[in-house]
């Protein structure tokens, strides 16, 4: 495309398309998919299968297979990632943003920026307790 080609309205749009593309989401990066990639790799499936199976714990009525549980973990880091940076971009940057089911709790944290994915946590929490004083 020559520039000098364009006229002035035909500028103006050229201008407004690469304002738009510059204010859209940027795409995940590609830190992010070495993260999912290693939690994934490193995750001991095998032993949230057999906590499941021994405390006959079930998801609509079964006991989830280890591609059940690989999806829902992978889904759930994904989606805390893609929360962090969208749904709760307003929530303070140190905040994790935690997405979960089934004993899977997936957390994302961000930069101080707000478009990058800086950590992920993933975690099949059997039981837990919080407590807190409001001062």
């Amino acid at each position: 495309m020559n520039l000098q080609n364009l006229d002035k309205e035909d500028l103006l749009l050229l201008q407004q398309l690469i304002n738009k593309a510059l204010e859209q989401q940027k795409p995940l990066v590609k830190d992010l998919e070495h993260m999912i990639k290693e939690i994934m790799d490193e995750f001991d499936f095998d032993r949230v299968e057999r906590a499941m199976e021994a405390l006959d714990w079930k998801w609509r009525g079964e006991i989830p297979t280890l591609y059940d549980l690989r999806e829902t973990a992978e889904s759930l880091l994904r989606g805390a990632a893609k929360s962090r940076l969208n749904d709760f971009k307003d929530a303070h940057h140190d905040t994790a943003i935690i997405n979960g089911t089934g004993g899977f709790e997936a957390k994302a944290f961000c930069d101080e920026s707000k478009t990058k994915i800086t950590g992920l946590d993933l975690a099949f929490v059997v039981t837990s307790w919080d407590s807190s004083i409001e001062e």
